[in-house]
């Protein structure tokens, strides 16, 4: 898959595009759907199947108080895209000035540079100066400009309609398990593994603490069971967030203790996906009675696992 970060003529290199048009902005099951019809129709036509997204959310620059938590970061974002078939991927910054684009310009720039022959869009797709794109508005810029525009319809789970916002209230609550059925993969956080207080090494139970970035979605505080590759080898694991009230702790932070691993991870990017929560954040009389939880928090982690292969 070719990447390309800014609005360029493509019309030479890429005949007879098909485009996926949206935010994209957690590739859940609805939007892998919109995708991969377009990779499909690109395929039926023997053209070049494209997603054309931003690397921003746009309410980072709309209303920035308003921006939501990330589900995947932008690297994984690619990935997951790729995966899927596309040939190209367009992924340019949503700036103050792209802001000010009416619908009509978005259209026109879209026809001077890619000349789409195909666009699939989802039922919420809105564009252009205060969303006042909508996909009817588009349709008929199809039809005048000769390009069809197909609108995906509302993709359920479980009668459940797919949406980021949705998968976003599932995770912040820790229903990590229903999120992942959204996602149409497991809830995954990477962060890099950084030095903590050691406490769980002086009990018994060492964890490698990770930092994750800002803008990036974590479960609600508590305790998960989880997994890993490390070095190529999958191992399981128990996960805390939280802020280690019974030390009184003020720092948010992640927390993993993998279960039959040991060995120096300082530095490295850790990719952690969370299958299923067991309890939530407690604060504990002392560190004793922590040690014991602990202890049950891993049974009950691999006790998930076995009957979870």
């Amino acid at each position: 898959m070719e990447i390309i970060k800014e609005i360029i003529n493509l019309t030479e290199n890429f005949p007879r595009m098909t485009i996926a048009l949206g935010t994209f902005d957690g590739i859940h099951l609805g939007h892998q759907k919109i995708i991969s019809r377009a990779v499909n129709v690109a395929k039926e036509i023997n053209g070049t199947s494209m997603v054309f997204t931003f690397s921003n959310h746009p309410l980072s620059v709309v209303a920035p108080q308003r921006c939501p938590l990330q589900l995947v970061t932008q690297d994984d974002k690619a990935e997951l895209i790729e995966k899927l078939g596309v040939d190209v991927l367009l992924t340019i910054p949503f700036t103050p000035k792209f802001l000010q684009y009416s619908a009509t310009q978005f259209i026109d720039l879209a026809l001077e540079n890619l000349n789409p022959k195909h666009i699939v869009i989802g039922p919420n797709y809105f564009f252009g100066y205060k969303r006042s794109g909508t996909p009817e508005f588009l349709q008929q810029a199809g039809i005048q400009h000769g390009f069809e525009v197909e609108v995906h319809p509302i993709v359920y789970v479980d009668d459940i309609i797919v949406s980021s916002t949705l998968i976003r209230q599932m995770i912040g609550t820790g229903n990590v398990d229903q999120a992942a059925h959204l996602l149409g993969r497991p809830v995954k956080v990477k962060g890099t593994v950084i030095h903590g207080a050691k406490r769980g090494r002086q009990m018994g139970y060492p964890t490698i603490n990770l930092e994750v970035a800002s803008h990036l979605i974590l479960p609600a505080d508590g305790v998960y069971a989880v997994s890993l590759t490390i070095d190529n080898i999958h191992y399981n694991g128990v996960a805390n967030i939280g802020n280690n009230p019974t030390f009184s702790g003020i720092e948010r932070r992640l927390e993993v203790h993998i279960l039959n691993f040991s060995g120096d991870l300082y530095g490295q990017s850790i990719t952690v996906c969370f299958s299923k929560h067991i309890r939530g954040q407690i604060t504990f009389a002392s560190a004793e009675e922590l040690k014991l939880q602990i202890c049950q928090d891993i049974k009950a982690a691999e006790a998930f696992f076995i009957s979870n292969p």
